[in-house]
């Protein structure tokens, strides 16, 4: 708020410049609801669409072996394959592998075609707890997202 001093009279009055201020109070919500709106439509607008999301022991031909949720303590390395669809030229996803909460690797991934499949590898071992994989496209909007669990060495919680 603005205050401005005006002479009026021989007298001296404070007129305050509200409709300013107002005004730009207003633009700044309208322009944060705008873009938090363009965000949340963009992300249902990607081009980009994960078909298939799967984590597993290993990728042979282009397919999961042994695809699980939850992998023993034992495991050294985990894979997630995703099969992308959409791609209008070459493209590419971002796999963001997250334990416990915290970005651990991130991942950037060519798609070549307009379905093509894609993977990356985590090496686990000694880390048990909740994973989570997430998939984003070129403008780092979410389009896929697979949970798995390492389970801790026995007599461990």
């Amino acid at each position: 708020m603005t205050a401005r001093l005006y002479r009026s009279t021989g007298s001296m009055c404070i007129r305050y410049h509200l409709l300013g201020d107002l005004f730009m109070k207003r633009l700044m919500v309208l322009a944060g609801f705008l873009l938090l709106s363009t965000r949340w439509a963009a992300a249902d607008d990607s081009p980009l669409k994960v078909v298939e999301l799967t984590v597993c022991l290993e990728v042979a031909d282009r397919a999961c072996q042994a695809p699980a949720r939850a992998f023993g303590p034992d495991i050294e390395m985990v894979s997630c394959l995703s099969k992308i669809e959409g791609a209008t030229g070459e493209a590419f996803v971002t796999h963001v592998w997250t334990f416990e909460g915290r970005e651990l690797r991130r991942v950037k991934l060519p798609v070549k075609m307009w379905s093509y499949r894609t993977w990356s590898s985590k090496l686990v071992k000694g880390l048990p707890g909740k994973w989570k994989v997430e998939v984003f496209d070129p403008l780092d909007r979410s389009i896929g997202v697979v949970d798995f669990t390492v389970e801790p060495p026995n007599g461990l919680p």
